[in-house]
């Protein structure tokens, strides 16, 4: 009596024949075989195959089995074979992946993080390397039986930076996460390397004025609003051939470039959404061609700034606002925006995208946001959206001569 058998082959070694592939799978060449899954990797002609087959007739099973432990001893391979259990497979619908980067992933850094996803009823079902430049990069394919509480689960996993270096995204696995076609962007220490407000404090002597300010801002003690008109007051009286000089010298994040081009070649839309000024966003907007800006307006009269706001402001609930606005206009769902921010007044929007991304941000916005990066490019998010090294090259090389 015939009767199907699923099994589970593995098979490796160090061998330098260039039809290696060729060569096993003729060994599984009986009408009684169908490959159901397979995984192979050539490192250094170091070869690794993963077959799972099924075997319509078991009666063929012993003399199958004998074949192969011959080829595999006259080749010089190991090879192991399991049976498969005939168990009801149970079917995870919740399905993330997992984005992990780092410099060197050290075996307790994995070691604790399989445990907290085990612990959180993560189950993993694939790890794959990411081709990256000088980082390593993983991709853990995950599945859960209910959702993930995001948040929860990445202030977990990001208390292991305090011992192991690393960055890492938790996304849920569909077509959106390579189909992503808008992204906007905080500007002062995310697409810059600077706080422009503390540059022109400067111009104006006014320096340490606006950083105490600031300080009483960030623990709370005055409104994000009061602050602002505190601080631009401060700058009542510098010209704008002053502040546009300091304008056209605007330090950019390495990998601004490189990551305009390449989302531009995929047909992003692309903003920047700022609590800064007007004045620097349209200068940046003009000079990269993005698609979007949004920021506070300075009042300017005789050619100087009166220390006064022209118009609302835009706060961190406003980003969020625009964001949403934006994505809506250009007939996008949040599932396919990203946000980059570094401050707490960028939470809203973070929240508000299929992708927040927390550049270089205190702990507090790194829990809160589905990804968090803390390298000096802003080019290594796009290793969040699953696009290879490989891939960032080729683009990039096509890009025309200016």
């Amino acid at each position: 009596m015939k009767s199907s058998q699923s099994f589970l082959l593995t098979i490796q070694g160090a061998v330098s024949w260039k039809d290696v592939l060729e060569n096993i799978m003729e060994q599984l060449g009986s009408k009684s075989i169908v490959i159901q899954d397979i995984h192979y990797l050539n490192y250094q002609e170091i070869h690794t195959l993963l077959v799972r087959f099924e075997l319509s007739d078991t009666a063929y099973k012993d003399h199958l089995l004998c074949e192969l432990e011959a080829y595999a001893i006259k080749n010089n391979l190991e090879l192991i074979i399991n049976s498969i259990p005939e168990a009801a497979v149970e079917t995870l619908e919740n399905r993330y992946i997992l984005t992990l980067l780092s410099q060197q992933i050290h075996p307790r850094l994995l070691t604790n993080l399989f445990l907290r996803l085990r612990e959180n009823q993560l189950q993993i079902t694939e790890i794959s390397p990411l081709d990256a430049e000088e980082l390593n990069v993983l991709e853990l394919t995950l599945q859960a039986k209910k959702s993930v509480q995001r948040q929860s689960l990445m202030k977990e996993l990001l208390g292991l930076k305090s011992v192991y270096n690393f960055d890492l995204a938790l996304q849920a696995d569909d077509i959106f996460r390579r189909n992503k076609r808008l992204i906007f962007l905080d500007a002062d220490m995310t697409f810059i390397q600077c706080e422009m407000i503390n540059e022109m404090s400067r111009l104006c002597g006014k320096e340490a004025e606006v950083e105490a300010i600031t300080d009483c801002a960030m623990q709370g003690k005055i409104e994000f609003k009061q602050a602002l008109r505190q601080r631009v007051a401060l700058l009542k009286g510098l010209p704008l051939i002053d502040l546009d000089h300091l304008i056209s010298n605007i330090p950019y994040t390495p990998g601004v470039e490189r990551l305009v081009y390449i989302l531009k070649t995929l047909g992003y839309k692309i903003g920047l959404v700022s609590g800064g000024f007007t004045r620097v966003i349209e200068h940046i907007k003009k000079r990269f061609d993005l698609n979007y800006g949004y920021a506070n307006a300075l009042e300017v009269k005789n050619g100087k700034l009166t220390g006064r706001l022209s118009g609302d402001i835009l706060d961190g609930h406003q980003k969020g606002v625009i964001l949403q606005e934006v994505a809506n206009r250009e007939n996008i769902i949040p599932d396919q925006v990203i946000a980059v921010g570094d401050g707490a007044n960028d939470l809203e929007m973070l929240s508000s995208a299929g992708l927040g991304i927390a550049f270089n941000a205190k702990r507090f916005l790194r829990e809160r946001a589905s990804g968090s990066l803390s390298l000096p490019n802003l080019d290594a998010l796009l290793y969040f959206l699953g696009i290879s090294r490989y891939e960032v090259d080729s683009l990039f090389q096509r890009k025309p001569v200016s």
